[in-house]
């Protein structure tokens, strides 16, 4: 299994900037989605699902 990647430590100008405005590039990156709509106060509506699946992927 490979090694945890820590991305505050790895991608440093991403996710602890600077004070002061500059401009960085922003790697490629992959991302899980799901695309719909849905009522995120039903407990067991399609929103509710959909979220309990992301977290079980990630």
């Amino acid at each position: 299994m490979p090694e945890k990647l820590d991305y505050k430590k790895e991608y440093k100008d991403l996710y602890l900037p600077k004070s002061v405005p500059m401009i960085i590039d922003v790697p490629i990156m992959k991302f899980i989605m799901i695309d719909g709509k849905g009522d995120p106060n039903d407990e067991s509506g399609e929103y509710a699902k959909a979220v309990e699946l992301l977290y079980g992927l990630s």
